[in-house]
């Protein structure tokens, strides 16, 4: 079997929220009985190799950018290996860490490895992701940039510019680089890049010069963005010029990107606090893991090349993405009755100001943890089922792609089903409705204990309802006057580029218009 390899990268404070939930969740899934083992090619984002003393390790296959003062307790170079990096006057990055700070208790149990049914109060105590970090990073994984300091409100980190200009010092871009090639090199079959970053502050000049490196150097490889934390009723023109430059560079060097915000959204079974990284950042997390799972699967016949090609035709790089977490499957419920009751959307939108339609519209879903023995009863049970006709139905696969033909008008449905769920255990937050059973069932009438696992439904979705999140951002930059912001300016940016930058966002919502495909 193939490993088709990824190399994941993440620049910034959130998008390393982000995918510390998403390792953690990838290594809870981990399944050591070889009778029952994994659907999930975790070759796929991770890669195995050794610590000095010969012991075998099985890391995320990563690169991640954060500033001074986020790491908090976690040592740069990681915990599993016992020789930290030489440190260089020369080094872009902090190899010898500031001060460390107390670690919190989950981080002590964990160094003690202690497997308790202790409820943590992470809600509270998760300030930076390295709180909730239980994957163990490789010594090259974690970059730290020495030049601006975590939360520093007087040398913010907070446009493009400087994060395009980090990237041309030759330092800072040598050395990351070289991280690149190194992981690069030990792949068998290297498939492309998954790249996480925030989008409206430094780093979305930092990964978006990082995106143009990668054009260049490994042009036929796929790049799948997800630009984060993106907030179009931001009132911060910075952060609007910075989302703007960061779109037109996504729309440039990626193969396909999708924004990602929780912002001004509801969840029917989670009493998550919308203003809370670590909560809402799981959600995307989980996203992320759900979704994904069509070319992650060791089954798959896709790879991320297909994907990315298939859901960007006529230049139509972005596209939304959507959720149900948990799916609501009720207790003793069989999915053919779920679908035959449902009412309303069937996922909802985590990509700003992109209001789904499922007509005319090209869309990827994925549904995990819903066994086959649930799809339906058999004929001698029942008789109310048999009159319906996705009866006829004999996977969960077969069920969902007639169910999403018959409630849609001229789009094009791909399914991907895993029979495995999401395990949400400690570290992932406890904000599941009470409804929520251990399992992941609605369970109305039932005390519920802490959930451990969820069914997931997740989808990428392309169309015209994509082109709306493109004319918020080009109302709001009309307004702004580009020659008042002399930080730009004097970090190099002119307002010719912004001008440029402007029309080909213009040109990119053009291409969800529907004369355009005429």
């Amino acid at each position: 079997m193939s490993s088709n390899e990824i190399l994941t990268l993440q620049f910034g404070h959130y998008s390393n929220f982000i995918g510390t939930h998403w390792w953690n969740i990838q290594e809870s899934s981990f399944q050591y009985d070889p009778d029952n083992p994994s659907e999930i090619n975790h070759d796929i984002l991770y890669r195995e190799g050794l610590t000095l003393k010969g012991d075998v390790t099985f890391t995320p296959r990563l690169l991640l950018v954060d500033l001074k003062g986020s790491l908090k307790a976690l040592p740069e170079d990681g915990e599993l290996y016992e020789a930290a990096q030489e440190d260089t006057d020369t080094s872009p990055f902090e190899i010898v860490a500031e001060q460390k700070q107390e670690k919190i208790d989950f981080q002590k149990d964990l160094d003690q490895g202690l497997q308790t049914k202790k409820i943590y109060d992470l809600d509270n105590d998760a300030h930076v992701w390295s709180d909730f970090l239980y994957t163990r990073f490789h010594p090259r994984s974690v970059n730290v940039v020495k030049d601006y300091q975590h939360s520093d409100e007087h040398t913010p980190f907070d446009i493009f510019p400087l994060g395009t200009n980090l990237w041309k010092k030759d330092q800072f871009s040598e050395d990351f680089v070289d991280k690149i090639r190194n992981y690069i090199e030990e792949c068998n079959n290297f498939q492309g890049f998954h790249v996480l970053l925030d989008a409206m502050d430094g780093f979305s000049g930092l990964s978006t010069s990082c995106l143009e490196y990668i054009r260049d150097e490994y042009d036929t490889k796929s790049v799948f963005s997800f630009p984060v934390n993106v907030d179009l009723s931001s009132k911060n023109p910075l952060n609007l010029l910075s989302l703007a430059l960061c779109v037109d560079g996504l729309n440039e060097h990626s193969s396909l990107f999708t924004p990602l915000s929780t912002k001004s959204r509801r969840f029917d079974l989670l009493s998550f606090k919308p203003d809370l990284p670590y909560h809402s950042s799981a959600i995307l997390a989980a996203t992320l893991d759900t979704v994904t799972l069509n070319y992650r699967l060791k089954n798959s016949r896709h790879s991320l090349i297909d994907l990315c090609t298939d859901m960007s035709p006529n230049g139509r790089k972005a596209v939304a993405t959507s959720v149900r977490l948990p799916f609501p499957l009720k207790k003793g419920e069989d999915f053919i009755d779920c679908l035959d009751n449902w009412d309303g959307p069937l996922c909802q939108s985590v990509t700003p100001n992109c209001e789904i339609s499922s007509d005319d519209s090209l869309q990827l879903v994925a549904l995990r943890g819903i066994p086959e023995s649930r799809l339906k009863r058999p004929p001698h049970v029942e008789t109310k089922q048999r009159d319906m006709p996705a009866y006829r139905c004999d996977t969960l696969k077969e069920m969902l792609s007639y169910f999403l033909v018959c409630t849609s008008y001229g789009s094009r449905s791909e399914v991907t089903v895993s029979k495995e769920q999401m395990p949400v255990r400690t570290p992932f937050p406890r904000f599941f409705d009470g409804r929520v059973g251990k399992t992941g069932d609605v369970d109305l009438g039932g005390e519920n204990s802490a959930v451990d696992s969820v069914n997931v439904l997740a989808g990428l979705h392309s169309g015209k309802f994509v082109g709306n999140m493109f004319d918020v951002l080009v109302k709001d930059l009309e307004k702004i006057k580009y020659k008042r912001f002399h930080q730009f300016v004097s970090e190099g940016v002119e307002n010719d580029q912004f001008r440029e930058c402007f029309d080909r966002i213009l040109d990119l919502r053009d291409c969800y218009e529907d004369n355009y495909l005429v």
